[in-house]
């Protein structure tokens, strides 16, 4: 077991990278319900970010195919990614630094881990939210689900969506506050929606199904199972990927630990006096720095474990249930799941839920996309802005220089790939597939950084490295099984 102490771990963290500076860690925020709002932090803006693609898409799928009885595999899956989520927050608590910076700092280097990792990124990089919240749009206007002959609308709106998704991240002053607000506003809009429909529209009997499913630990249909599919459900159950690593991005922008020390990345407009350090900071392992990193791990441990899992199993569960309820058993084609509900419920209950539910579909879509844009941006931006000696020159707040120029080459790639896109619901399993790799990878890789870059007594206890390692093989072993299903397809097996 390594032993290394604070010194130990500064100079094997600056082989690379800078030499972290040296600081006090500030005191947790004490929650009281006054103080209740010290709640909304990575956690919550995450469950809005993360109500999208495999809430929306492959939750209903899955249930519309085979019922509610494999909803255990998105149970694992957002337990496999508190243990992850909770691994990168620590590192970001210790050093201000996202744990992308932390990657980067391990051995073999950074030459090695930028090419790694422009690959790995390829699971975040199509913009597959924006070509499927095209399709719920494309319905409102076309008055039905729409068809081959409607591939222009639909190309067209997703162009306007993805576009539509700058906007936030240009205003605000920091970044992370636009992302914040809108994450929450739609957080409450999608829920408190699904619910209604949920409660007043659902039999118990489907309840029952949908929520004993994230129990059944094992439990498999009798009828052939689609493994991608299901891979790529399990994929986006909770975030997925290397959207992941967001949390730890946000831990420091929302200024918890010694993020408050090193400051955020501003907006284009209003975000001149706010700054950002070269290099992370971190603590001496005094007393007092303990007692205070103990309130901290603390804090992020409520907002993995009571909000951001909570939240996300209700995200997968309601739009799953009103699948099961309203096209128990429907073959479903394509990207078709969401529209074919939402003409259900209006079977049942009135016109004017067609509408609704479809703008519910795309609340839940359209956003999602603004975080996947800045998620894969921002990874890119922390790691040239601490790396580079060119960018050491430059001022606190001139790295938002860096994030725009990034922002800029995504958004011409990005409309490319729109305009390339095959059926959208293609789009989102291959980047689901490729998530499960990003996300199994980094679980060991975000071990192997706990272990040694931080401190023995910050890192963490056996059960949450056990934790990594079991995310580690269930999302590879998830992925093993699509490629062994599809090989032997392939080879007429």
């Amino acid at each position: 077991m390594p032993t290394d102490s604070g010194a130990d771990v500064r100079a094997k963290a600056s082989r690379f990278f800078p030499r972290w500076e040296q600081a006090d860690l500030p005191p947790a925020p004490a929650i009281t319900l006054r103080s209740w709002t010290a709640l909304i932090g990575p956690g919550l803006l995450m469950v809005g970010s993360n109500i999208g693609g495999g809430e929306w898409l492959f939750g209903p799928i899955v249930t519309a195919r085979y019922g509610g009885s494999l909803m255990w595999i998105a149970t694992i899956s957002i337990a496999c990614q508190v243990f992850y989520n909770l691994s990168i927050m620590r590192y970001t608590l210790y050093t201000g630094e996202p744990i992308f910076l932390g990657f980067f700092r391990s051995w073999p280097g950074p030459k090695f881990w930028a090419v790694f990792y422009l690959m790995l990124d390829l699971g975040g990089i199509f913009p597959y939210l924006a070509s499927n919240a095209a399709v719920p749009l494309a319905a409102v206007i076309l008055g039905h689900l729409p068809g081959a002959g409607d591939d222009s609308l639909l190309r067209t709106l997703s162009y306007v969506i993805f576009l539509s998704a700058l906007i936030p991240l240009i205003f605000g002053g920091k970044i992370y506050n636009a992302i914040e607000r809108i994450m929450v506003t739609k957080l409450v809009l999608v829920l408190g929606y699904l619910m209604f429909i949920g409660l007043f529209m659902v039999r118990w009997e489907t309840w029952l199904d949908i929520f004993s499913g994230f129990v059944k630990f094992g439990q498999l249909p009798d009828t052939e199972i689609d493994w991608a599919t299901l891979a790529a459900f399990a994929a986006i159950a909770g975030a997925g990927g290397l959207s992941n690593m967001n949390f730890s991005n946000y831990t420091r922008e929302k200024g918890w630990g010694m993020g408050s020390l090193v400051g955020a990345i501003p907006s284009m407009v209003g975000g001149k006096k706010i700054r950002l350090s070269h290099v992370g900071k971190v603590f001496p392992l005094s007393e007092g720095n303990l007692t205070r990193w103990k309130g901290w791990i603390l804090h992020i441990v409520r907002d993995q474990v009571a909000i951001w899992s909570v939240g996300c199993v209700l995200g997968m569960a309601l739009p799953s249930l009103l699948s099961l309820e309203f096209i128990p058993g429907a073959e479903v084609a394509g990207h078709a799941a969401a529209a074919m509900t939402a003409r259900g419920i209006a079977d049942r209950s009135g016109e004017i839920y067609w509408y609704l539910t479809l703008l519910c579909g795309f609340i839940v879509l359209a956003p999602g996309q603004m975080s996947d844009i800045d998620g894969v941006v921002r990874r890119w931006t922390d790691v040239i802005w601490t790396g580079s000696s060119r960018a050491q020159k430059l001022e606190g707040h001139q790295v938002r220089n860096i994030y725009y120029t990034i922002l800029l080459g995504y958004v011409i790639w990005g409309l490319i790939a729109l305009r390339l896109t095959p059926n959208p619901l293609v789009l989102a399993i291959f980047t689901g597939t490729l998530r499960n790799i990003g996300l199994g990878f980094t679980s060991l890789h975000s071990l192997y950084v706990n272990r040694n870059l931080l401190p023995r007594e910050l890192r963490l206890p056996w059960y949450l490295q056990a934790g990594l390692v079991l995310a580690f093989v269930f999302f590879m072993g998830i992925t093993a099984i699509v490629f062994h299903q599809k090989w032997t397809q392939l080879m007429g097996g």
